[in-house]
């Protein structure tokens, strides 16, 4: 294939995917997810004082809902909203570069690999890489998974080529470390791949040509590194590896982790991730037909073992789902997208052995397979799923917001019984300052910032409260309590003398949160 071609298919694919990534960004997902509201919010309060929303300085992990969230996406976004602006779309625009520059890289480590035996195979593949529901869904979401792949992926393109040319080493080794100070899973398998990759080439890594070149990338990740180092010592740099540590439960679970995430229900039918917000209604991760072209890519993998590219790949198959199957006993998907590499290069292998054996009929199946599965992603994400994953992704909260803002006077007490977090999303939507609300903090969040504390059940600022209603008290104040159908039913209601002021509803019209004003003076007459 000649070189202006190539350039000139992979400028269209990334046009192409541009688009389906951009499409409705700010609506689709519909609403914030509290995991975007709080990378957004602690963005924001870096930007604006320096500190995070605890008032901690520059920290290197941000107790993100507790959960001690690496922070180079948190910084990357506060750069972004002084660029753009302060607005969702900012941060889910990350993400979409983030995965448009994951196909880039996607297809120069094919090319590298050198593993499929038809050019056309490289971009197709890289096509359907590139429009993959896997890839799609991560790439319009606000928070540091994609961009976290991203850099890890063009580790792993470096690290290829520095078998062949040592000076990449140290580009390799830039890129991995990056990646472990954007998300957990990385943080994890960089160390796992490399320790692995190590023992399977010694020979070729360890030749006493390459010494120079593994110092000097030895030199610059351990540089890299010394915020981490800093904090290895604290519970937060191991926050998330309880489960790591209990042998029992990993050796009990991880055969059954591992059959979960390989087999093809989950990956090409139905997804059992755990998180409703993280499916997409009516498809998986991957479309249903890529099934016979995965099996038959597997048996080319075991089959061809014996070359370095293939040994490579299976090394990055094997590794790229070690944490999220120690992780826990659940699917996480998010905590598996490494896995979307080798598994799409896989995927190709199959491809390729129908465009070798079958050219005309490969190619007249794909040309109908593409707008039947664009037609299939159009349908599950961009229609199904903002109505049907709307309560999961918090959609109404911006509304809820606006009320408030409007009525900035009144006090509130908003229910968070069924969404512990969700005062996160209050202080995005309003934009509230952050440098009144790490006045407002609990004092004992800011001493021993390092040192993983029990989340709180209530937060209070401004003229608001954030916690579960007590029925005893909370009626017998001046306030608007806020909650959902469920929480404040039409018969608690009238009991507590309470008075609608707003109602929210979802997309299809159903009420999702109500506001209702108390009266003392009616219900609490006999304590009074």
């Amino acid at each position: 294939m000649k070189k202006l071609t190539e350039i000139f298919l992979v400028v269209g694919i990334l046009v192409f995917a541009g688009l389906i990534y951009l499409y409705k960004l700010d609506v689709i997902p519909s609403g914030f997810y509290v995991d975007e509201a709080v990378v957004a919010y602690n963005a924001y309060s870096i930007l604006e004082t320096g500190k995070d929303a605890f008032g901690q300085q520059y920290p290197v992990l941000f107790r993100l809902l507790g959960s001690y969230t690496p922070g180079l996406f948190v910084y990357t976004s506060a750069l972004a909203i002084k660029l753009i602006g302060y607005q969702i779309t900012t941060f889910r625009l990350l993400s979409a570069i983030s995965a448009l520059v994951s196909v880039v890289f996607f297809y120069l480590f094919i090319k590298k690999l050198k593993i499929y035996s038809s050019e056309r195979s490289y971009v197709i593949t890289t096509l359907f890489y590139a429009i993959s529901p896997w890839l799609t869904f991560n790439a319009r979401l606000g928070y540091e998974v994609t961009l976290a792949f991203t850099l890890f992926n063009i580790g792993v393109y470096f690290l290829l080529l520095a078998l062949d040319k040592p000076k990449n080493y140290i580009y390799s080794f830039v890129f991995f470390s990056l990646a472990t100070y954007t998300a957990h899973t990385q943080r994890f398998l960089v160390p796992i791949f490399c320790i692995f990759c190590l023992i399977i080439f010694r020979k070729i890594i360890l030749k006493k040509s390459n010494f120079k070149y593994l110092f000097l990338a030895g030199v610059t990740t351990l540089l890299l590194q010394i915020p981490h180092l800093t904090v290895l010592n604290t519970p937060a740099f191991w926050v998330k590896n309880q489960r790591l540590i209990e042998g029992g439960r990993i050796i009990q679970n991880i055969i059954n982790q591992t059959l979960s995430y390989l087999s093809n229900k989950n990956l090409f039918y139905e997804l059992g991730d755990i998180d409703a917000q993280h499916t997409i209604p009516g498809i998986s991760v991957m479309y249903n037909w890529m099934t016979l072209p995965f099996m038959v890519g597997l048996f080319i993998l075991v089959s061809r073992i014996k070359e370095r590219n293939i040994k490579f790949l299976l090394l990055l198959f094997v590794t790229s789902l070690i944490p999220a199957v120690l992780s826990g006993e659940f699917i996480s998907i998010q905590r598996a997208l490494p896995f979307l590499l080798p598994l799409m290069i896989v995927i190709g292998l199959g491809i390729d052995y129908f465009v070798k054996k079958l050219p005309v009929l490969s190619t007249m199946t794909l040309i109908l397979l593409l707008p039947l599965s664009l037609l299939l992603l159009y349908r599950s994400y961009f229609v199904l799923f903002p109505i049907e994953r709307s309560s999961g992704w918090n959609f109404g909260y911006d509304k809820l917001a606006d009320y408030i803002r409007v009525n900035a006077d009144k006090n509130y007490m908003v229910d968070n019984s069924r969404n512990p977090r969700n005062y996160i999303l209050l202080l995005y939507h309003l934009k509230y300052p952050p440098e009144i609300y790490q006045g407002e903090v609990d004092p004992k969040y800011k001493t021993d910032y390092y040192h993983s504390l029990p989340p709180e059940n209530s937060y209070k600022f401004s003229k608001i409260e954030v916690r579960e209603i007590s029925w005893e008290t909370d009626p017998c104040k001046e306030q608007i309590i806020v909650g959902d159908p469920l929480t404040i039913s039409d018969g608690q209601a009238k009991e507590h003398k309470l008075e609608k002021q707003f109602e929210i509803k979802d997309i299809l019209g159903k009420p999702i949160y109500i506001g209702f004003k108390t009266n003392p003076q009616l219900k609490c007459k006999s304590v009074e």
